[in-house]
């Protein structure tokens, strides 16, 4: 694998991963112990490799339908993960996207719906793997989940925040929409 691609899939696993940045501001606070630092990352990152590793296997068992097509299908994934950014961009924007996480349960939820990307994009995992193994996906999603939360959950949220959030999200669909064309027209997304 060339430098070009291994930059190239390291900016798509920090695309994918960009929403935990609009679900993990504010989440703690000065006053908060050490240990919910640590552990509201660790969900965020664990939350990312459990969701990659359940799409990888769904994938695997409906991949004789997607034979043909996988390329196209890989393609129209990363465009839908992009256009599923610039939306919830806009509405970071608008204000619509702000979580408050009150139990366990909805924290648990929210690391969910961070992961949902992750989901989308592994189900293709058959035909296209970052780092050329299922384990080296996992492990990258797992940690680009863990950063994204590390440096954004101390975060305090204000309402000028909103707008850099937003930022954050809609440049990572525009990198997507990059890397879709470039996995879709040159050789350099390839696994070889």
């Amino acid at each position: 694998m060339t430098t070009v691609a291994i930059i190239l899939h390291i900016l798509f696993i920090l695309c994918l991963t960009s929403s935990i940045v609009t679900r993990s501001v504010g989440l703690v606070t000065a006053d908060d112990k050490p240990s919910k630092r640590l552990w509201i990352p660790l969900m965020f990152g664990v939350s990312q490799g459990v969701m990659a590793v359940v799409g990888y296997n769904i994938g695997r068992l409906i991949e004789h339908l997607f034979t043909y097509i996988a390329e196209y299908m890989v393609f129209a994934m990363m465009l839908v993960v992009a256009v599923k950014l610039f939306v919830d961009s806009m509405h970071v924007l608008k204000g619509k996207m702000l979580y408050t996480v009150r139990s366990a349960w909805d924290m648990i939820l929210l690391t969910i719906l961070a992961a949902f990307n992750t989901l989308l994009m592994s189900l293709m995992g058959f035909c296209f793997m970052p780092f050329g193994a299922w384990y080296w996906f996992v492990l990258a999603v797992f940690v680009a989940g863990f950063l994204w939360a590390w440096f954004t959950v101390r975060i305090d949220f204000k309402p000028s925040m909103a707008k850099k959030m937003s930022f954050v999200e809609f440049s990572a669909s525009v990198f997507m929409v990059i890397i879709a064309i470039l996995y879709l027209f040159t050789d350099l997304m390839s696994n070889s």
